[in-house]
């Protein structure tokens, strides 16, 4: 089964408010939305949703979204329900960025939905003593840039396979100085492209090279 998760905001395949909430996906080529209603909940819009097509698109989703355990189709019915993800408050400045910048673009569409700490539900790995973000960097420079200052964080189901990539990244980060959600630089989304990016594909690149 091929899944293709959309990163674009603007896909006339699916509805501005799921492509910003990056719920988006291709199963076989034909358009799944998961659309977050709560900090546990979706609910999923398919054109046929198999047994098998639910598991594995769950699966994607739940890589970016792992606090997510409740879904519905849009009529109320509970197509899957998974043991909730134990979640705790955390100063936003206490977390240690794995990545370097954030797109200006993204911080926009974003931002249409943050609210308060429960808008920001973001995976962490515990590292070197320090909490280390996996995912939702945007939203949470963005949160910081409105003057919200906890986050709701979880311990990522993907915490072992994760540990030794994110190291690499996270070490790069410290170097250049990006200890902090406020110490990342907010670009374009053609310098994001350029230095984050190229940065990532040249750093995988190294590390396939060396196995």
């Amino acid at each position: 089964m091929d899944i293709e998760r959309i990163d674009s905001y603007s896909d006339p395949r699916f509805p501005w408010e799921v492509l910003s909430q990056h719920g988006a996906f291709l199963v076989d080529g034909k358009p799944w939305t998961f659309r977050v209603v709560s900090d546990r909940a979706a609910v999923i819009t398919a054109e046929r949703i198999t047994e098998e097509g639910l598991q594995e698109a769950v699966e994607n989703f739940r890589f970016y979204a792992g606090h997510i355990t409740e879904f519905y189709d849009k009529g109320g019915r509970c197509l899957m329900r998974l043991p909730p993800v134990e979640r705790r408050e955390a100063p936003i400045d206490s977390l240690q960025p794995s990545q370097f910048s954030v797109d200006r673009e993204k911080c926009a569409a974003v931002g249409e939905f943050l609210h308060g700490p429960a808008d920001l539900v973001i995976p962490v790995l515990e590292l070197d003593g320090a909490l280390v973000v996996l995912d939702g960097h945007t939203r949470l420079y963005t949160a910081w840039q409105r003057g919200i200052r906890t986050a709701m964080v979880f311990s990522s189901a993907q915490e072992q396979e994760l540990r030794e990539t994110i190291g690499g990244f996270v070490q790069e980060a410290r170097r250049r100085g990006i200890f902090h959600v406020s110490d990342m630089a907010l670009l374009s989304p053609q310098e994001q492209e350029e230095q984050w990016h190229s940065w990532c594909d040249a750093y995988f690149a190294a590390q396939a090279e060396q196995e």
